[in-house]
C-alpha cells in the first residue's frame, strides 16, 4: 500500500477513516483495518445469527477494536467479542472492521489524528513505519499482569520489538509457500511437482505445449509476490538478505541484473504471465485461477484459504516445498508475523483491553471459534489448544512446513511503502516490457538505499 493516496482511492479511504474516527481512541472508542496479508477465508460461519454483538452502552467501560479481513474473519471475531461481553457485562466492545483495500490509508489518517482504536490489528511493518521510536503504541510490558508475553517464544516477541519496546504481539508467523494445482500438472503429463527453479521453468514450457498458451505453471503473481520470488532467488544465490541489520541494501548491480533476468526467465518459460495477459485482479477471485488455468500460487500460508475455497471442484491443490536453485546458500523463505495486535497508547483502559486480548488469544472457546482465520497461532497456549482440536487442511500443513524450514526473518523496511514502490514498479514495468532487465536492475540499485535512508532518517 503506497503512502501517496491517489484521488480515486481517497474517496473510499475517507469513508473508512470516518468509521475509524467515529469515536476517540483516547476515550475508548474507534476503528481500523492489514497482509500481507490479502483477504482470506470466505466460508460461512455456523449459527451466524448468534454471532451478532448486543451493544451495552450502559457498561462501565467501552473500548474499540479494529481489524481487516473477510466475512469469515469478521463473523468469528464478533462471536468472540459477544462471548466476552456476555461474561463481562461491565465491558462494551465496539467492533470496527473492513476489507484490506484502503485499510492502511485509513489507519494512518486515524493514527495521525490520535483517533485510533484501543485495540488494533496491525501489519508487521507498521510498527517500524508508524512508530520507529517505539512510542506510538502501548508498551505491552506494562500490562503483563493481563497479557502473558511468556506465551510467545522470545524470538517471536523480538520480531515485534521496536527500539527496545514490545509494541504488539504476533498472531502467527507466515511465509510465502507454493500451493500447486497438481491436477493441472498431471493433465500436462507432469507427475512430479517441480522442486527447483529449472524444473519449474521446464514444467511451464510443457504445460503450455500440452494444454495451451492460456495455461501457466503459476498465477501471474502480482508485484509483491513477483518481487518476493526475485529476492528469494537472490537470497538463495548470494546468501544475503535484502538489507543487513543496519538497513544497508545488500545487492550489487550485477546481482540485481541476475535477479531480474531470473524473473524474465519465469515469464519467457510459461511460469508466470506477461504483463497485460490477464486483466482480472490477481487474487483468489481471478477466473483463471478458479477455472484451473494457473498451476499454483506462491501465497502466505496464513492467507491461502480463500484461494482454496474458490477453485473449481476437480482441481486438487497441494503444498509444495519452496523452489530451490539446487545449491542454495539461504532457503529463500522469508518469514514474518502474519499480523499482530497492538494497543493504543491513548487508550483510557489499557488493562481491560489487554485482558480481552488475552482472552481472545488463549481461551479455548475463542481459539476454537477463530479456527485458522488468522492462521496457525504463534501463542503457545493457543497453539496447543489449536493442535488438540485437530484442525487440519493445507493451512496447517503449510504452517508446519514453515516451522520446520530454515527461514530468514523479513526486515520491516522491506515492506516500507516507499521502498516497495521502487522494486514493485520495476517488476511491473519489466513484466509489461516497458524496461529491460538491465534498466530494472539499475533503477533498484540507484534508488532503494536512498529511499531506505530517507525513511529511517539517516
Amino acid at each position: 500500500m503506497k503512502r501517496k493516496i491517489v484521488s480515486l482511492l481517497l474517496v473510499g479511504t475517507l469513508a473508512l477513516s470516518a468509521a475509524l474516527l467515529g469515536a476517540c481512541g483516547g476515550n475508548g472508542e474507534e476503528q481500523v483495518a492489514d497482509d500481507p496479508v490479502t483477504s482470506e477465508v470466505t466460508e460461512d460461519v455456523d449459527d451466524e445469527d448468534n454471532n451478532e454483538i448486543v451493544a451495552n452502552p450502559d457498561a462501565e467501560i467501552t473500548f474499540r477494536f479494529s481489524w481487516w479481513g473477510n466475512d469469515s474473519r469478521h463473523a468469528r471475531t464478533q462471536e468472540i467479542i459477544a462471548l466476552y461481553m456476555s461474561e463481562n457485562p461491565h465491558i462494551n466492545i465496539e467492533p470496527h472492521f473492513a476489507p484490506w483495500d484502503g485499510f492502511q490509508d485509513a489507519f494512518a489518517i486515524a493514527l495521525e489524528g490520535g483517533q485510533e482504536a484501543d485495540l488494533m490489528q496491525v501489519n508487521y511493518n507498521w510498527l517500524e513505519l508508524y512508530s520507529p521510536f517505539g512510542d506510538t503504541f502501548l508498551d505491552l510490558e506494562t500490562v503483563t499482569s493481563e497479557l502473558n508475553l511468556g506465551n510467545w517464544a522470545p524470538e517471536f516477541i523480538d520480531m515485534v520489538r521496536t527500539n527496545g519496546v514490545v509494541q504488539a504481539v504476533p498472531t502467527g508467523i507466515t511465509a510465502r509457500i507454493p500451493f500447486i494445482n497438481s491436477t493441472l500438472f498431471a493433465n500436462a503429463g507432469i507427475t512430479e511437482i517441480p522442486r527447483t527453479w529449472d524444473e519449474l521453468k521446464e514444467a511451464g514450457n510443457i504445460i503450455q505445449a500440452e494444454l495451451g498458451e492460456d495455461f501457466f505453471a503459476l498465477s501471474p503473481m502480482g508485484n509483491p509476490a513477483g518481487a518476493y520470488l526475485m529476492f528469494a532467488f537472490l537470497e538463495q544465490t548470494t546468501g544475503r538478505q535484502f538489507v543487513d541489520e543496519n538497513n544497508n541494501f545488500q545487492y550489487s548491480l550485477e546481482e540485481l541484473i541476475a535477479g531480474f533476468q531470473f524473473y524474465q526467465d519465469l515469464i519467457d518459460n510459461g511460469v508466470v504471465t506477461p504483463g497485460g495477459f490477464d486483466s482480472d485482479p490477481i487474487n483468489q477471485q481471478n477466473p483463471m485461477w478458479i477455472q484451473g488455468h494457473y498451476g499454483g500460487v506462491v501465497e502466505w500460508d496464513s492467507s491461502i484459504n480463500g484461494w482454496l475455497a474458490n477453485i473449481e471442484e476437480g482441481n486438487e491443490v497441494v503444498v509444495a516445498p519452496f523452489f530451490s536453485t539446487g545449491n542454495d546458500q539461504l532457503s529463500g523463505l522469508m518469514s514474518r508475523p502474519s499480523m499482530a495486535f497492538a494497543i493504543s497508547r491513548n487508550s483510557n483502559h489499557p488493562e481491560e483491553v489487554a485482558r480481552f486480548l488475552e482472552f481472545m488469544l488463549t481461551d479455548p472457546r475463542a481459539v476454537e471459534i477463530m479456527a485458522d482465520d488468522r492462521g496457525v497461532p504463534s501463542n503457545q497456549v493457543a497453539f496447543d489448544i489449536f493442535v488438540s482440536l485437530d484442525f487440519g487442511g493445507l493451512v496447517v500443513e503449510a504452517a508446519n512446513m514453515v516451522e520446520n524450514s530454515e527461514t530468514t526473518v523479513m526486515r520491516p523496511i522491506y515492506e516500507n511503502p516507499l521502498v516497495r514502490e521502487i522494486y514493485e514498479t520495476a517488476i511491473s514495468d519489466l513484466q509489461h516490457g516497458l524496461i529491460t532487465v538491465e534498466e530494472a536492475a539499475l533503477r533498484v540499485f540507484e534508488r532503494v538505499q536512498g529511499a531506505i535512508d530517507s525513511e529511517i532518517g539517516r
